[in-house]
């Protein structure tokens, strides 16, 4: 997550699904992944704010729609994901917001450690990671050029192996169908037994969260995700498109 990218067009189904669980009584930690913003156009698809039309994006939430209308109405060198958690857009929500800049594994480590203890300490049941770009395995090194645009997946084990659910941001990018269904499942390449659920959001570039559930609470979630999808984010289309988020198989 970048500060530029507030409110842009990928922002708002990411905040209509979380605001459903919370509003749905989960209690959601958010790790921004946060990084620096840089010189790209990225964050800039925020012209679904122009349009009121009752029939246009904004039926999905309207208040979510008029609050992120407002926070990019600052720019783009002056809105920030603290912007997000001032207005209580993910009610109940608590944050680690502190920047990613680790150059090397130990600075990595302990940024990691900084956030478990953080979101761990305030007892919540979903953690939900917001990476620029998705994850990196084991086998790939989080000191890469780039790095700190990925979550490592055992970072993201960190917080299921400590009793909570996890979600996190992922894209499709160029893989073919076969990556992409390894992609989805690789939160159990090493062994975890998580039910996999996996939402995608189909407004500009396609971005899909991939949930890692503990399988005691598979059939809490299947039915909230269900509900989610069978009301206006699930089912209602505008100007001809489908409606903004599938579940995948």
């Amino acid at each position: 997550m970048k500060n530029q990218y507030v409110g842009d067009i990928g922002d708002y189904g990411k905040y209509g699904l979380l605001r459903f669980l919370a509003v749905k009584g989960i209690r959601i930690g958010v790790n921004w992944y946060l990084t620096e913003n840089d010189e790209t156009e990225d964050g800039k698809f925020t012209q679904y704010l122009s349009d009121q039309r009752e029939d246009g994006d904004r039926r999905y939430d309207e208040a979510l729609f008029q609050t992120l209308r407002a926070i990019v109405k600052k720019g783009k060198n002056n809105k920030s994901v603290q912007d997000i958690e001032e207005n209580d857009i993910i009610p109940n929500a608590v944050f680690f917001h502190e920047t990613l800049k680790a150059t090397n594994r130990q600075e990595r480590k302990g940024w990691h450690e900084r956030a478990l203890k953080a979101l761990l300490a305030e007892n919540v049941d979903l953690v939900f990671a917001d990476p620029d770009n998705g994850t990196l395995s084991e086998k790939e090194k989080a000191t890469r050029r780039n790095g700190e645009k990925y979550a490592l997946l055992e970072e993201l084990r960190d917080y299921y192996d400590n009793g909570k659910d996890v979600v996190y941001y992922c894209h499709k990018a160029r893989r073919n169908e076969q990556s992409w269904r390894d992609k989805k499942a690789e939160f159990n390449d090493d062994g975890h037994q998580a039910k996999i659920v996996v939402l995608t959001f189909h407004r500009g570039t396609q971005r899909s969260y991939i949930f890692a559930v503990h399988p005691e609470h598979s059939s809490q979630y299947d039915a909230m995700l269900e509900e989610f999808l069978q009301g206006a984010w699930g089912s209602v289309a505008t100007d001809k498109k489908k409606p903004p988020f599938s579940r995948e198989a």
